[in-house]
């Protein structure tokens, strides 16, 4: 009965040695599929954040150009009128040099 109870004991600790192994085994393939699905979602994420900011940068980029041909516009515009004024006030001092002459 001696032996009968030794192996008992050997059996138990062979099975609690293997579940023990298991475990440890269990854990390394959660922590590898954690690794690499964190891995993945960070890839995602990246490209996603990157995607964003490509569109960012085109809407800066337009919004960019909107303002920068209104600004020309504008410009253009004064530029027309002070041509305007100073052609009518050239016709005006024309005049008024013509007229201390005589």
């Amino acid at each position: 009965m001696g032996q009968d109870t030794i192996q008992a004991i050997r059996e138990a600790e062979e099975k609690a040695k293997q579940m023990e192994q298991q475990a440890q085994q269990e854990k390394s393939d959660r922590l590898a599929q954690a690794k690499a699905q964190a891995e993945q979602e960070t890839a995602q994420l990246l490209a996603k954040v990157r995607a964003d900011n490509q569109q960012i940068l085109q809407q800066a980029r337009q919004q960019a150009e909107q303002v920068m041909a209104q600004a020309v516009s504008e410009t253009e515009s004064e530029i027309r009128a002070m041509q305007e004024n100073a052609a009518a006030k050239q016709g005006d001092a024309i005049q008024m040099i013509l007229s201390e002459w005589k």
